[in-house]
């Protein structure tokens, strides 16, 4: 009589194990692999890490230059997926700045699940390089003060940096 019992519990673990994997993969409980073009929406917190399985965390919020890099650091920034230019998927983001910055160039990185060019990437895995410039009025403003506590002025460069993909390594732009 044992026996059987313990054949019962056997088989009634292996199907509940069985349906319980079937569920995960079929659909996606539990699952940290997504597909990148399904993403629509990514929102990225100053202070917060990327999640990281074959690379090291980075912080979601990353300023890598501009005029105003220094002056102006986000809080949140929410980067909408506009599609894809048969490439990348192209990216809109924003956040709440007053009318003195914007963004210059944005880059969504995110790490491919299996590999770099992985159409799947690991949840939570995606992150914002972005750059950081004045407006005419912000750098007006900068200016203003400037020559207030330095006594000098400066001319203005309308010349914006660009940053590339980053290709290779363990991130994926896109």
């Amino acid at each position: 009589m044992a026996s059987s019992w313990a054949k019962y519990l056997a088989i009634l673990l292996c199907t509940v194990v069985g349906f319980s994997s079937f569920t995960e993969g079929a659909f996606g409980f539990g699952s940290d692999k997504v597909l990148l073009k399904d993403v629509n929406v990514l929102t990225l917190k100053e202070g917060h890490q990327t999640s990281g399985r074959r690379s090291s965390p980075v912080p979601q919020l990353t300023c890598v230059g501009g005029q105003a890099k220094g002056y102006f650091h986000p809080k949140v920034v929410q980067c909408y997926n506009r599609g894809s230019d048969g490439n990348d998927i192209q990216w809109e983001c924003k956040t709440d700045m007053d009318n003195s910055f914007r963004f210059g160039e944005v880059e969504v990185t995110c790490e491919g699940y299996d590999h770099p060019d992985d159409p799947y990437i690991l949840k939570g895995s995606c992150g914002l390089e972005y750059t950081v410039e004045f407006t005419e009025e912000g750098y007006q403003r900068h200016k203003q003060q400037k020559s207030q506590t330095y006594g000098s002025s400066n001319s203005y460069n309308t010349n914006y940096g660009s940053y590339g993909s980053k290709k290779g390594g363990d991130r994926k732009s896109t």
